[in-house]
């Protein structure tokens, strides 16, 4: 009986989350930049990638797990850079598909380099309604006797700042309030409910410390505020990572907003980081949640996978070169 309701609750999670967050969260957002704004494409001067592994609610039934993959590169005149995302989100009986191509133009002014990005988003939702599990005494119900797929387009953009201990970045990535109601409905929800809400998104970092110390300190922030509810409030990440040697990256966070239940705060997160070669790079990250749901999971896991090719042997002088954004 706990699967059928954790399964059935799971899946109205996604009907309330619609009003205050629909895209993935993830706790290692700044090792994943091309996912929050296309102005990010390219920032590695290299051919990039990046996997993140999301499993959230860790022992509740229907809980939200992500994989992504993200790709990007300069072009070799540096001026444009090419990106794309590929994300699978899997929500209770819910999973959507994307994949988003980015364009980025930039202009370096000094050592810092200042980055425009656009991107144009397709994403299948599937609403696999015949696969819950319900009560004996429940036989039939037109709900859950028919699966509803719907294609959706969306386009995005932002910009962002960089220098090589710094950035700063704001993007929009939903601009078209795609309505999943009507003759392509997904969930028994009226207008209000039903919809793609529009995400703005603010990050920013700083690297404090010497290129040659030995310990370095790296504070990032994320604010994400989505619209569609008067009650929604802003989304804050507040992370204080330690970098040491130039290969070990040791941190924590603190997440909370996103409506005012969680304001005192959502989440405490543990990361680490580690570039095991001057080209590749693993990670994990653990949230504790502080949340009401608590009692009902076990925690969120994130599992992260880096790796940059086709890297210049003559600018990576040494084994210690590290992007810090």
């Amino acid at each position: 009986m706990r699967k059928i309701y954790t399964t059935l609750l799971a899946s109205l999670l996604l009907v309330s989350g619609l009003k205050a967050q629909q895209d993935a969260t993830y706790s290692m957002y700044m090792f994943n930049g091309l996912f929050l704004n296309p102005a990010y494409a390219g920032s590695h001067e290299v051919i990039s990638t990046t996997a993140i592994y999301r499993h959230q609610w860790a022992g509740f039934d229907g809980a939200p797990r992500t994989v992504n993959l993200s790709v990007h590169a300069p072009f070799k005149r540096n001026q444009y850079a090419l990106g794309v995302t590929v994300t699978n989100d899997r929500l209770g009986l819910t999973n959507m598909f994307s994949v988003t191509p980015a364009f980025a133009y930039r202009i370096k002014v000094r050592k810092s380099m200042i980055s425009l990005g656009v991107q144009a988003g397709f994403t299948y939702y599937q609403q696999r309604n015949t696969q819950a599990i319900l009560p004996d005494n429940i036989t039939t119900d037109q709900l859950f006797s028919v699966n509803n797929n719907l294609p959706l387009f969306n386009v995005g953009f932002g910009i962002y700042v960089y220098g090589k201990k710094y950035f700063i970045g704001a993007s929009v990535p939903h601009l078209i309030p795609n309505s999943l109601t009507g003759k392509y409905s997904l969930v028994a929800a009226g207008d209000k409910v039903a919809k793609q809400y529009n995400h703005f998104l603010l990050t920013a970092g700083y690297v404090f410390g010497r290129d040659g110390a030995i310990v370095k300190v790296k504070p990032t922030f994320l604010m994400k505020y989505v619209t569609g509810d008067r009650r929604n409030l802003p989304q804050f990440d507040f992370n204080l990572n330690f970098l040491f040697i130039d290969r070990l990256w040791v941190g924590a966070g603190w997440r909370m907003g996103g409506d005012y239940q969680n304001w005192k705060g959502e989440s405490v997160i543990g990361m680490i980081e580690a570039k095991v070669t001057p080209q590749l790079r693993v990670g994990y990250a653990y949230d504790a949640t502080l949340s009401k749901l608590n009692p009902y999971q076990s925690g969120t896991h994130e599992i992260m996978l880096g790796y940059d090719f086709w890297y210049d042997k003559k600018r990576f002088v040494t084994p210690r070169y590290v992007k810090y954004f």
